[in-house]
């Protein structure tokens, strides 16, 4: 590389820099912004938002945006991450904002003075999340090293590192009294940990799938993830409900302030709100008709099995049946033969006794032939191969037996194709008829907001529980749910004329 070269590099950054800021810039309002929301969080009075982002995971900085909730105007574009934004959380006085990143850094952020007051690196590659104890004092910190970490603001200082998941951690989440954090991970397992002591007080399972998210609301924990299910548990590990709606990954869940609505955001380019109540009183149906499902795909996915096996097994039966049929037929000239012969020679010179042995000569040839000919279509099956050699050496008895294991061999392989044919048609329709009743059930558990063009990442109610707000890939979207009707609808950015 020449002298010139890190100069070169120097001013490729910086100018790197500079475009994001005017990109930032540019988009001055929600109704415009058309970057990457992987994470929401709305300050303790409702003013501000706060997204994080970016425009891609790792090559370009990411976003940490402050947006006026009442105009929708961009207020402060915060730089300091390199890559992609995964987390942000405002301190409950809303004075401090946290973000954590791709590029594994968490940074402490100044709100007022819209400036970073500290940069943590502690945890190994990713750090996925960030979340705020209620109290204000504390704030934790989780990422793919499988380590949770809770910080203390003032400093800010590391209080207690909790080797949490042998797996990645996407999510955490302080509990309303602050006494538990919970670990959503991608062992399909969320912790709940006595954080002060470290001690784990109780293991969620029951997800199918990497976990993504986790939120506590009243006395209920919610988590969503990569099997597309919402659940809910008690504090002990008891799980409450499960409850399909979304048909791709879960990425995103939290209760509202009086812990009766939960919205999710999912990877099918929607957010739903699910009543509680209503949610945990249909769970039993609901799981009854998730049962029909499970079973309507698992006969299915037998005679699907059954039908792949014996289909490729019928017509080599069928042609085993066929050729032991011409070896008996062998075998039984070969015997003719032979008895024409011994009469011939026992009757030898009895002008009165005439015996035809070139014509039975003549049968068990072109018995024989035929035989051997046929069993040319199976000659590299070569047990099979064997066998007919045996029998061609024995009587018309033996080959009489195997022939007959044959033909009911080929017939039951028939009747079974038939059957698992007739399984798959019930099956078919059995499992479209309890899809469809699951669907139903589900779709009256929640109220999808959808008319997003790509994933959407996260979702967060405001401080009041009035206004609803989600990132996803190419937009930041914000509703009042009294209406409901989105605030700042988004402007689709105008494709480029060359003019």
């Amino acid at each position: 590389m020449s002298r010139s070269a890190p100069m070169f590099v120097a001013i490729l950054f910086v100018s790197a820099l500079t475009r994001v800021a005017v990109a930032a810039d540019e988009a001055k309002t929600i109704a415009t912004h058309d970057r990457w929301v992987t994470s929401v969080a709305h300050s303790s009075d409702g003013a501000i938002i706060a997204t994080a982002g970016g425009q891609s995971l790792q090559y370009r900085p990411g976003d940490v945006l402050l947006w006026d909730a009442k105009s929708g105007n961009l207020i402060a574009a915060l730089e300091g991450h390199t890559s992609n934004v995964w987390s942000v959380a405002f301190s409950p006085d809303g004075q401090t904002l946290v973000s954590s990143g791709y590029d594994g850094k968490v940074i402490v952020w100044s709100v007022a003075e819209k400036k970073s007051t500290a940069t943590l690196e502690k945890h190994k590659g990713w750090c996925r999340s960030v979340a705020f104890h209620p109290g204000g004092k504390q704030f934790a910190t989780a990422g793919e090293d499988g380590t949770a970490v809770i910080w203390d603001l003032e400093g800010p200082k590391e209080a207690k590192e909790l080797k949490a998941h042998e797996a990645a951690i996407y999510q955490v989440a302080f509990s309303a009294d602050g006494n538990t954090l919970a670990t959503a991970s991608t062992d399909k397992t969320v912790k709940l940990w006595d954080w002060q002591s470290g001690k784990e007080n109780a293991k969620l399972e029951g997800n199918e799938d990497a976990v993504w998210c986790v939120a506590f609301g009243g006395n209920l924990i919610a988590t969503g993830g990569a099997d597309r299910k919402l659940r809910l548990f008690e504090p002990n590990g008891k799980l409450l409900a499960t409850l399909p709606g979304h048909t791709d990954w879960i990425s995103g869940v939290t209760f509202s302030p009086d812990a009766k609505t939960i919205a999710t955001s999912s990877l099918d380019r929607s957010i739903r709100t699910w009543n509680v109540e209503q949610a945990i009183a249909a769970a039993p149906a609901v799981q009854q008709a998730a049962a029909k499902v499970k079973e309507s795909k698992d006969q299915l996915q037998q005679a699907e099995d059954t039908i792949a096996d014996s289909e490729p097994k019928i017509e080599p039966a069928k042609q085993k049946a066929d050729i032991l049929a011409a070896v008996v037929q062998s075998r039984v000239a070969a015997e003719v033969l032979a008895q024409s012969q011994e009469v011939a020679e026992k009757y030898k010179g009895n002008g009165f006794v005439k015996v035809d042995v070139e014509g039975a000569k003549k049968a068990a040839d072109e018995a024989a032939a035929a035989s051997a000919e046929k069993a040319k279509a199976l000659e590299a099956d070569k047990e099979f191969t064997e066998l007919v050699k045996k029998l061609n050496g024995g009587s018309s008895a033996d080959a009489t037996k195997e022939k007959d294991a044959a033909v009911k061999a080929a017939a039951d392989l028939e009747a079974g194709l038939s059957k698992a044919q007739q399984t798959k048609d019930s099956a078919t329709k059995a499992l479209a008829d309890s899809s469809a009743a699951l669907k139903d059930l589900s779709s009256k558990q929640s109220t999808p907001l959808d008319g997003f063009k790509s994933t959407v990442w996260t979702v967060s109610f405001s401080p009041d529980g009035k206004r609803l707000a989600a990132g996803s890939h190419k937009a930041l979207r914000v509703w009042d749910l009294s209406t409901p009707q989105e605030l700042f609808p988004h402007v689709e950015k105008a494709e480029a004329t060359g003019e």
